[in-house]
């Protein structure tokens, strides 16, 4: 307190930066799924989560999969 500090925030212009995304995407300009660093399964998620949370080597981006046996249920 009383430190003379000013904190400043706030969320990105996601309808602006959206559609240019997108095209870069579709265009093969940018391949999402090279950020991916770990593929998981749904049913392992609180595993993963945790493994994520302690900060392990690797777990940088994870990409949960559902099941197909999920997929059908749902």
């Amino acid at each position: 307190m009383e430190k003379n500090l000013t904190l400043k925030m706030g969320n990105c212009n996601h309808r602006r930066y959206v559609p240019d995304l997108i095209d870069l995407v579709r265009s093969g300009a940018v391949v999402p799924s090279e950020i991916l660093t770990q593929s998981e399964p749904i049913t392992s998620v609180i595993e993963a989560y945790k493994a994520f949370d302690k900060r392990r080597p690797g777990w940088i981006k994870v990409k949960l999969e559902p099941s197909a046996s999920e997929e059908l249920a749902a």
